[in-house]
């Protein structure tokens, strides 16, 4: 009996079916997430991103596009894994900011505490746990 190994989708593979409708921004986002846990090794962290995802020409896919960018950014730096240079395309900035908790007397909180990936697309969600999570 043959055994099949595990193989990582990377992330600009799976952004693909988000633009083409198959699959959502959150289950591409969360099995990247997953691979990323998965598979401490450096090497294999900057195979999953080393392609830039697509650029989706809805908005709302948009917003999803830059939050990738920004989660991509993060988890670079703080894995101390090279930062690949698409993530810092102008494309991946949004025209207006995106709270994503739209109950105006968290707004304040938002602007505070995210992170400077996020915050530099205009992406205001709170911390890195309210954003992806314990990762």
């Amino acid at each position: 009996m043959t055994v099949l190994a595990y193989q990582p989708m990377p992330l600009a593979d799976a952004w693909v079916r988000v633009v083409e409708g198959t699959s959502t921004p959150e289950v591409a986002l969360g099995n990247f997430l997953d691979d990323w846990r998965r598979f401490p090794d450096a090497q294999l962290r900057a195979a999953l991103i080393r392609e830039p995802i697509s650029l989706s020409p809805d908005l709302e896919r948009h917003r999803w596009d830059c939050f990738v960018a920004a989660t991509v950014e993060y988890l670079t730096v703080r894995d101390r894994v090279e930062t690949p240079a698409w993530v810092f395309w102008d494309a991946w900035t949004l025209d207006e900011p995106w709270f994503l908790f739209s109950y105006w007397k968290l707004r304040a909180w938002q602007l505070a505490v995210t992170p400077p990936p996020w915050k530099r697309r205009r992406i205001f969600g709170g911390d890195e746990t309210a954003l992806i999570g314990r990762v």
